[in-house]
């Protein structure tokens, strides 16, 4: 009985975690962006052997989701400076492809990392504290350290803190600096202004808009970006249709939503079905592309990938400033398993006060690029005010995965990707009712 419960366990939170936002999950359903920064040696399950403590050393695996170049190096960076400050403490970083199904698949085996990083806003992340599984990380000093409004974006329906949140996240438009500065081009507020920006970079000779849309699962970042620019209540109309309270076909907002990104596409590069993310970033921060349409997770790779270019980032602009919003949640937090030992449990909370330090947190802002939920961090990143500013104005929305179920949400990332081949507003809406009808039901 025990095992077949753990296996429906497993096929239930592996389909709640598919949709996430973060890097490509969280922050996404997507697999990670590879890199060998911060990776280390596991199974083909991506489980680290359990290691009791050498000597006078506990080493602690720190399971960690976000698979980007930017993230995974300022993780390293504390990491390194943490172990060096406590020679009684090793933490190891592990990072695997498909990190979400995998811890899911841990945690419903019983094997929990006794640290490790997920996205506390996403109803995914509720079921594991709901079952016991994530610490309860209230009355921790260290979580004094954080701005107020990341920590309450991060309560449970118990009024309990099971995260240390470290980063905010967001989808937007990024742009070479240089190559606006050279035509003479202005950040654009409203829809009307975007597409005049984009018809003179176009005259200019450059592909105004970078777009990847190989991976079904970054396509639908794009999709929740641009619903929550260009269709306020498009979440909210989404979780009433899964309830059978309403449909997209014929929705306004829906209809106004997918002929905007009709016309985004139209300034894209015309492999965008066929272009990956890495490679779309690279042509971008080789100057083929004046912006691309990602999220602050690519920024880190972004600027290692060409440590000249100048970025800067601002909302995918609707009709008007006021009425446009901009996709951000909860990225990097950190969590303790609450099956781990009292020693274990009191190492990850040293480790946990550590991250939050603001000498440290900053190390990791500085990497990955992403506003920081640490009190007293700075981003310098020159061109990412506009954005910041919104955040800040309250303009945003979190991802869809915080209140519509991801087997929903990940079905149409799939429809959505057809309508990039075929441009059908009709028949996307139609198709996307379809899914939630067949989605929502299961």
């Amino acid at each position: 009985m025990r095992k077949k419960w753990a296996l429906v366990l497993c096929a239930a939170l592996t389909a709640m975690s598919l949709a996430g936002c973060g890097g490509k999950t969280g922050e996404t359903n997507a697999p990670a962006a590879e890199s060998s920064a911060g990776k280390t040696e596991s199974t083909p399950e991506g489980t680290q052997e359990a290691q009791a403590p050498s000597g006078d050393v506990m080493t602690i695996e720190f399971f960690q989701q976000k698979g980007e170049e930017g993230p995974q190096k300022g993780y390293q960076a504390i990491i390194d400076k943490f172990n060096a400050a406590n020679p009684d403490i090793k933490i190891e970083m592990n990072t695997v492809p498909d990190a979400g199904t995998v811890l899911t698949s841990r945690i419903s085996s019983g094997d929990i990392p006794v640290i490790f990083s997920d996205y506390p806003t996403q109803q995914q992340f509720r079921q594991k504290v709901a079952n016991g599984y994530v610490q309860d990380l209230s009355g921790q000093d260290f979580l004094k350290n954080v701005n107020e409004s990341s920590l309450e974006m991060t309560k449970q329906e118990d009024g309990g803190y099971y995260a240390l949140p470290y980063s905010r996240n967001y989808m937007g438009v990024f742009y070479n600096m240089d190559i606006f500065e050279e035509n003479n081009l202005e950040i654009p507020e409203t829809w009307d202004d975007f597409v005049k920006l984009c018809d003179t970079v176009k005259a200019a000779g450059i592909t105004p808009v970078g777009l990847f849309g190989k991976d079904p699962g970054r396509v639908g970042h794009t999709f929740q970006c641009t619903t929550v620019a260009w269709a306020p209540n498009g979440v909210e109309t989404i979780g009433k249709a899964a309830q059978g309270e309403a449909k997209l076909e014929g929705d306004p907002e829906f209809v106004s939503a997918f002929d905007k990104m009709s016309v985004l596409l139209s300034y894209a590069n015309e492999d965008a079905l066929a272009l990956s993310d890495t490679a779309c970033w690279e042509k971008f921060v080789n100057g083929e592309y004046a912006m691309c349409v990602t999220g602050s997770y690519a920024r880190g790779t972004l600027q290692a990938s060409n440590p000249d270019i100048r970025l800067g980032v601002f909302p995918l602009p609707n009709d008007t400033k006021e009425t446009t919003h901009v996709l951000s949640g909860i990225d990097a937090a950190v969590c303790v398993s609450a099956k781990a030992s009292d020693e274990e449990k009191a190492a990850a909370y040293k480790f946990l006060a550590f991250l939050a330090d603001p000498e440290n947190a900053q190390l990791f802002c500085n990497s990955d690029g992403a506003p920081s939920c640490i009190n007293g961090v700075e981003n310098d990143d020159e061109g990412i005010s506009p954005m910041t500013d919104m955040i800040n104005a309250g303009q945003t929305h979190d991802w869809m995965a915080s209140t519509i179920n991801n087997n929903v949400i990940t079905d149409l990332y799939n429809v959505v990707q057809g309508f990039w081949a075929d441009k059908d507003v009709d028949a996307v809406l139609k198709n996307m009712d379809a899914s939630i009808a067949v989605t929502s039901a299961e």
